[in-house]
């Protein structure tokens, strides 16, 4: 025989499966057929070209594989930068009209890597060979992106202004007072941010020794609601590059030997909201705690954004 408490407690868990049994109730959603939206990923940068990645949006539970990427890239748009008043068409660059050899370079500017854009049709709109089009301080640039399938027509445009130069102070490494492992540790990045609110920064980094390209990790971006005016010193965690095993117990940390380039970039504040929402929704995938979070964007008629990023970057040695 059971002891008494031993035969309650028992007793109280037997009720409580018996109850989540009762609970359990199978619930078949039938979701209703979407129109397809149109998606604009778009960015220029100080001293480059602009870059328009074109795509549609597709149902939620369809399939993704290769030739559904494919299918989803748009390569016959007809793509226009206007900037202080002159429009200036942005051809596409597709991988499928480039040679082997070009494949490279290809991926290095575009941050992809090579082997996929041999396996991928993929399309961008850019302007090479529009020095008009470069990213320049205090001016504004628009994209216009028009183009039509068998099911309907998309008319998306966006708009940004490239802003002045972060006040990057300084950059370094440090490995924690508390760390176990003398040869890891984070970096630092310290800015001063101009009185006034509404400024918003986006950071990222890379490091040289290992060939890496720059890479946002989440809460990449942030603004000066807390630090408005204030010189403000900040740390980072490395994020993971996508496909890239990591060594047991160095995962999130600059080691030493490291040359990590850091880029702080300045952005519109409506991209900021854009970018930290899309970033909020990566980070709560699967946590069915999490608060909903819904799509925005900066672009008219469709989905994304058009990020004008002004940056500038500090080298920093790990040593310890």
């Amino acid at each position: 025989m059971l002891h008494p408490l031993l035969e309650h407690r028992a007793t109280w868990a037997l009720g409580f499966a018996v109850i989540l049994a009762s609970c359990t109730t199978l619930v078949e959603v039938d979701l209703p057929d979407a129109t397809p939206q149109g998606v604009m990923e778009a960015s220029v940068r100080l001293g480059e070209p602009p870059v328009v990645i074109l795509t549609t949006t597709q149902g939620y539970f369809d399939p993704v594989d290769l030739s559904t990427l494919n299918d989803l890239f748009v390569a016959d748009a007809e793509v226009t930068c206007t900037v202080d008043g002159v429009t200036v068409p942005l051809p596409a660059l597709c991988t499928g009209d480039l040679p082997p050899e070009a494949l490279e370079a290809a991926a290095d500017f575009l941050g992809f890597d090579a082997e996929v854009l041999a396996n991928a049709e993929f399309c961008v709109y850019t302007g090479f060979a529009a020095p008009e089009t470069y990213g320049e301080v205090g001016k504004q640039y628009e994209i216009q992106a028009l183009w039509s399938d068998s099911v309907q027509s998309y008319d998306l445009t966006a708009s940004a202004s490239l802003r002045p130069l972060p006040a990057l102070d300084s950059a370094w490494f440090d490995i924690p007072e508390s760390s176990t492992n003398d040869s890891l540790g984070l970096i630092w990045t310290q800015f001063t941010d101009p009185v006034g609110f509404g400024d918003a920064y986006r950071w990222s980094s890379k490091r040289e020794n290992l060939g890496e390209d720059f890479f946002y990790p989440l809460g990449s971006v942030f603004d000066d609601v807390f630090v408005d005016g204030l010189t403000f010193p900040f740390s980072n965690f490395r994020s993971p590059q996508p496909g890239v095993e990591e060594t047991p117990g160095e995962e999130g940390f600059w080691k030493v030997g490291d040359t990590v380039v850091v880029r702080m970039e300045a952005i519109d504040y409506e991209v900021f909201e854009v970018l930290r929402d899309f970033e909020n929704s990566l980070a709560n995938q699967g946590n069915p705690f999490a608060l909903p979070t819904s799509a925005s964007t900066t672009v008219d008629g469709g989905l994304g954004w058009f990020a004008a990023y002004s940056g500038i970057t500090d080298t920093v040695v790990c040593a310890p």
